[in-house]
């Protein structure tokens, strides 16, 4: 299957060259003039290359936006002898990587191993979480509450101490919980919670957001 790379550049003759770079290494290069052009067309899949002259506010919206449509397209920005405090700021933004341009050849090359390496192994993360996802919708708002609080630790005393209910009627609960993810453990319980997002901030019935 051809690994599809999407060069984000305003710049046309220069992102024709950096498109050249991955023709020359059998992938397939789309180009798009700026973030909007790119949002419009939202691609499933791939490697996103983008010359930093964006606003990092933008490209956090545009983090968000992929995030949300639970797809996997790590980013890495170029620029002409950029500042480490650049750098820094970028990879703070969600750049995954930062190279100079013009590319050095060999820089460029193991970069695109790191990113190969780091997809895959996020392929299988992304998967997990979606499974983990699909699992935690079938419960109810209480079950979430008894898994939020059995994910940090706390006893079935403790839970129903938390909940103003009974030990026995969190029991209940705890058990249809742990049916409908198909957890064989209180640790397979816990993982799956990880994995659906429980270490972030719970906000609502059924809705996470990133703490801070």
């Amino acid at each position: 299957m051809s690994v599809h790379t999407h060069v984000i550049d305003h710049d046309s003759r220069r992102g024709a060259s950096v498109a050249r770079e991955f023709f020359a290494r059998g992938l397939h290069a789309e180009l798009y003039e700026d973030l909007a052009e790119f949002k419009q067309c939202m691609p499933k899949d791939g490697y996103i290359f983008a010359y930093d002259d964006l606003d990092l506010y933008d490209v956090r919206q545009l983090r968000t936006l992929i995030g949300d449509r639970d797809i996997l397209l790590p980013m890495t920005f170029y620029s002409s002898d950029p500042t480490p405090e650049r750098i820094v700021q970028a990879m703070q933004f969600g750049a995954w990587d930062y190279l100079n341009w013009p590319f050095d050849r060999t820089l460029l090359d193991r970069s695109l191993d790191r990113l190969a390496g780091l997809g895959n192994r996020l392929i299988g993360e992304h998967r997990r979480q979606r499974e983990a996802r699909a699992k935690v919708d079938r419960l109810t708002a209480r079950e979430r509450e008894v898994l939020r609080l059995m994910a940090q630790g706390n006893t079935n005393r403790n839970i129903a101490r938390e909940l103003e209910i009974s030990p026995r009627t969190v029991e209940i609960h705890r058990g249809n919980m742990m049916r409908k993810l198909e957890a064989t453990s209180t640790s397979d319980g816990v993982r799956i919670a990880l994995y659906a997002g429980f270490d972030r901030a719970f906000t609502r019935a059924g809705a996470f957001e990133i703490a801070g």
